[in-house]
């Protein structure tokens, strides 16, 4: 049975996080509202809880079990990916002002008695803390580096990448499960041109811990889409929309029809469904985003506007989000297109500067052009 996280308040109007299991996300809701809960928002849906499968919920540390509840899992989201001076200036700061003074204190003895092997151990033992402070953050470092390259198409930073979270695994209490690096290889395969190879890598993955095969169907779509095989991309949607009805997939069902076929019907049809569901909170933004396009492509250029530009506000709250360039930067170039239509050729061009370096890189020449064609530029 999944296990949902929500936050909102409680009937004392206290803030809350809650787990609940249920069978479904809205059964998962109607417990909290039963007891009086209020203000909630999804922070762990569906695929988050079966993504997340791959990864221990009981590891050891120094001999020691440790939980990882799912609250566990989604409490950093929103946080800034940590960094090799991050690490230890946090680590620096857990051990306070005592490991600093201790050091120099121990140093400054070694100094006075002319011991200097004494005082090189003690560097030792300082650069050795410091190692060992990298080394538990090393997983948070590679994977966050991980979404920034994939998000600007950089295919060979995700391949050393990967292959680095692979090594780390070997050792560290954290590893990022064996599906999504699998994922992550077909990726480059496939940006290599090799498809067939992209599409036997991942499979090997389906229907194993971490990979249900609703969610394995769902990411082969991305597959398709980045080999620009879109019509493949929404078959495969539409299969794990048999598999499980979850309302994230109608909303990549919905961008796939307005973004790359130009159907406003079956786009807004698409979205309808997606928003009888519950969309988890982190996907606000990429919601809005979705129906600014849907509303683009029915030339509903006002309402497009609205949403293209609300989406933007959210995610310049959320810097540290997955993807946020991508997300960013597409919306800006509809909002080129909208702005445009609207009659504000200056914003137009300001929307498409800002995001043309991202269109380049990751090679959307479609929606490259398009801009181009209406700012001149």
């Amino acid at each position: 049975m999944p296990t949902y996280v929500w936050k909102g308040k409680d009937r004392y109007k206290l803030p809350i996080v809650r787990e609940i299991n249920a069978n479904t996300v809205e059964e998962s809701k109607a417990i909290l509202q039963a007891d009086g809960c209020t203000d909630l928002a999804l922070m762990s849906d569906d695929i988050m809880a079966a993504a997340t499968e791959g990864m221990a919920d009981d590891v050891k540390f120094f001999g020691e079990k440790l939980h990882v509840s799912e609250t566990d899992k989604v409490k950093f989201q929103g946080q800034k990916s940590p960094t090799f001076l991050t690490a230890i200036w946090e680590g620096a700061q857990l051990t306070g002002v005592r490991l600093p003074l201790i050091v120099a204190a121990v140093a400054a003895w070694q100094i006075y008695r002319g011991n200097m092997l004494g005082l090189g151990l003690v560097g030792l033992g300082l650069l050795a803390w410091f190692a060992f402070l990298v080394t538990m953050y090393l997983p948070g470092i590679y994977y966050g580096r991980l979404h920034k390259a994939a998000d600007w198409h950089r295919w060979d930073e995700v391949r050393d990448l990967v292959e680095k979270l692979k090594q780390v695994g070997k050792f560290h209490i954290i590893k990022v499960p064996a599906p999504e690096l699998g994922r992550y290889r077909a990726k480059v395969l496939t940006a290599r041109g090799q498809l067939d190879e992209a599409l036997a890598e991942y499979a090997q993955y389906e229907d194993k811990p971490g990979c249900p095969r609703w969610l394995y169907l769902a990411f082969v779509a991305g597959i398709y889409d980045l080999a620009k095989q879109h019509d493949k991309a929404i078959e495969w949607n539409w299969k794990s929309i048999h598999e499980k009805n979850n309302p994230v997939m109608h909303l990549d069902l919905a961008s796939r029809y307005a973004r790359y076929k130009g159907d406003a019907v079956k786009a807004r049809a698409a979205l309808v469904e997606a928003e009888k569901g519950t969309i988890p909170d982190a996907l606000k933004a990429g919601h809005l985003r979705i129906r600014g396009i849907v509303a683009y492509v029915e030339g509903n250029h006002a309402e497009a506007k609205q949403d293209l530009e609300a989406s933007l506000t959210i995610l310049a709250g959320n810097p540290n989000q997955p993807f946020r360039d991508g997300s960013i930067n597409i919306a800006r170039a509809y909002l080129c297109l909208v702005l445009d239509r609207l009659g504000d050729r200056e914003g137009a061009k300001q929307n498409f500067m800002a995001a043309r370096d991202y269109l380049v890189a990751t090679g959307e020449a479609e929606l490259l052009e398009q801009c181009r064609t209406v700012t001149g530029m």
